[in-house]
């Protein structure tokens, strides 16, 4: 998806799909679940169409990481034997999440194009998660040292770079860690080694960012943006989830869709009454999220598109919208599981 998902478009057959984005897609495709399962999530997306996510059994206590390639079937990631989640895909097909170890403790993991597993180690760390990876192969995470979380970043080759108490959940196509400083959300430039930029005070928090490390988040019930080195209110009861490279960010204002402009003061235009969320938004003005139970997508214009439901399923949600128009979620069935689905 745009937020986590570094440039891929140097390609002519990504250069294609960026030429002709579409507001909406056209069919919900099924991703389905490894073989004993019953629930399914993805988590990311490319702009090739390969997803990452998610697959396990109802009551939970099976889960694997799995990649869908666009024109192959689920595959199951290579793991420890002990389970393993995905959180991340680049533009290479490589994935990143952790796997489990024989204590039941996460270790960071990164996988490469056929399934096969580099557990991403970090000295002194009990336990350790990968959330992002870009096209450099960097990769940002956290990892438990001492009982105390810590911000890692490793670099290409697997070395990892303990930069400090916090968190590191996004890496921009420029190799810009954002994530948490202690407390506070915060940026680091030079994958980590350059320097700290802290977006506001402790306990704000972050929702979006965008590849030039602009963010969205909350301070207590204020929604907030953070383009540059400015901070934006959007007022109480407002939620921004999600910011685009070119000035639009997305949310909710109480319980109502919303897209802001980028400026003082934001403008705020209502996409959907209420119940509605905007969740994502990418370089060509789509917008992809919910009315009620139902998964939908707006155009630049605002004009909103029901995104086809899967054959049986009673709700629909939104968790990644690519550049070229693809769409992420989940469908969801009257027995309580649900199921990854792709909307293309």
């Amino acid at each position: 998806m745009k937020n986590k998902l570094s440039s891929v478009l140097v390609v002519a057959v990504a250069a294609t799909f960026l030429s002709t984005p579409s507001a909406h897609a056209a069919a919900v495709e099924d991703l389905g679940t490894l073989p004993g399962h019953q629930v399914s999530i993805a988590s990311d997306i490319n702009e090739f169409g390969t997803v990452a996510g998610v697959s396990m059994s109802a009551d939970g206590r099976s889960s694997n990481a799995v990649r869908w390639d666009r024109f192959s079937p689920i595959s199951k990631l290579d793991d420890l034997g002990f389970g393993s989640w995905a959180g991340a895909v680049n533009g290479s097909a490589m994935v990143v999440g952790y796997v489990a170890d024989s204590a039941n403790r996460s270790q960071a993991a990164r996988w490469d194009d056929r399934n096969r597993l580099t557990v991403l180690s970090v000295p002194g760390a009990e336990s350790s998660v990968a959330w992002d990876i870009n096209d450099n192969r960097t990769v940002a995470g956290t990892a438990t040292i001492s009982g105390v979380e810590h911000a890692v970043v490793w670099d290409r080759d697997g070395v990892a770079f303990v930069i400090g108490v916090g968190r590191a959940m996004h890496v921009t196509s420029d190799d810009t860690v954002i994530g948490y400083s202690g407390n506070a959300p915060a940026r680091w430039t030079s994958a980590g080694q350059g320097s700290l930029y802290v977006y506001d005070n402790a306990g704000a928090v972050l929702s979006g960012h965008n590849q030039a490390a602009d963010a969205v988040g909350r301070v207590g019930s204020e929604g907030v943006l953070w383009p540059g080195r400015r901070r934006v209110s959007l007022g109480v009861d407002t939620l921004p989830r999600d910011i685009s490279d070119n000035g639009y960010a997305v949310g909710t204002s109480g319980t109502q869709a919303v897209r802001w402009t980028v400026t003082e003061p934001p403008v705020a235009v209502t996409l959907a009454p209420s119940p509605s969320v905007a969740a994502q938004i990418n370089n060509a003005g789509v917008v992809a999220g919910t009315v009620g139970s139902s998964a939908v997508t707006w155009n630049s214009a605002g004009v909103r598109t029901t995104l086809p439901a899967l054959s049986g399923s009673t709700r629909s949600s939104v968790t990644g919208l690519a550049e070229n128009g693809q769409v992420i979620g989940t469908a969801g069935f009257a027995d309580g599981t649900y199921r990854a689905v792709v909307w293309r």
